[in-house]
């Protein structure tokens, strides 16, 4: 697994964001043009499970963002590191990725497997509204894809927030609430694709939004 600060500068809020299969700091670079308030810590590439030994002592808050199938791998750190989050933020996935009833069917997800290629690469990305990591081979984007389904996590991870997308296309939205339904305290759906960050400026944005009545 990758991870990278995007932003360290002795706040003592930190923000920790996992990533999607296959993404970049890209994805979410946007959001931290303007951070001011908070330190950034970012995991991408899950072709492995080791995470680095972290000390958060020096932070007051912290704050952990996933999306995708970062939800499922953000168990690497929360099952090795015993620390309170003041809050937990999903995006458009679930614990349990790969599931006929609350993720992506297993016969679906080993025929992507199976047949990725160059131009699934591009298929996948006009299906979820944003480009994949464009510096990685596609074999070792398939390389990642075949190493999530063999990572043995739990697959009940309690979150404050799930954000659910209405037109995705990779995380049913009926799948998606099935599985929050029993694992968040709060449920708000999007009108949007399988990427949801272009509906926010800031990380701020994230965490203050509100659904409109």
């Amino acid at each position: 697994m990758q991870c990278q600060w995007l932003t360290k500068n002795s706040h003592n809020k930190l923000i920790i964001f996992f990533n999607g299969w296959g993404m970049d700091e890209k994805s979410i670079a946007h959001l931290n043009e303007s951070n001011k308030d908070f330190d950034c810590l970012h995991f991408c590439d899950y072709r492995d499970q080791e995470i680095p030994d972290f000390n958060f002592s020096c932070y007051d808050e912290l704050y952990l963002i996933a999306w995708s199938m970062g939800i499922y791998m953000s168990n690497c750190l929360t099952q090795k590191c015993s620390f309170p989050f003041s809050r937990k933020i999903a995006f458009c996935g679930t614990g349990n990725p790969i599931d006929a009833a609350e993720g992506i069917a297993p016969k679906i997800y080993r025929l992507t497997v199976r047949n990725f290629s160059e131009q699934s690469r591009r298929l996948f990305s006009d299906k979820i509204g944003f480009t994949m990591d464009t510096a990685r081979s596609t074999k070792s984007l398939q390389d990642e894809l075949s190493a999530v389904a063999l990572h043995d996590l739990p697959k009940n991870s309690r979150f404050d927030t799930a954000f659910i997308a209405e037109e995705d296309e990779i995380f049913s939205p009926s799948n998606q609430y099935k599985y929050w339904k029993n694992n968040a305290d709060n449920i708000i759906f999007l009108p949007c694709r399988h990427y949801p960050f272009h509906l926010f400026a800031s990380w701020q944005d994230i965490l203050l939004f509100q659904p409109h009545p």
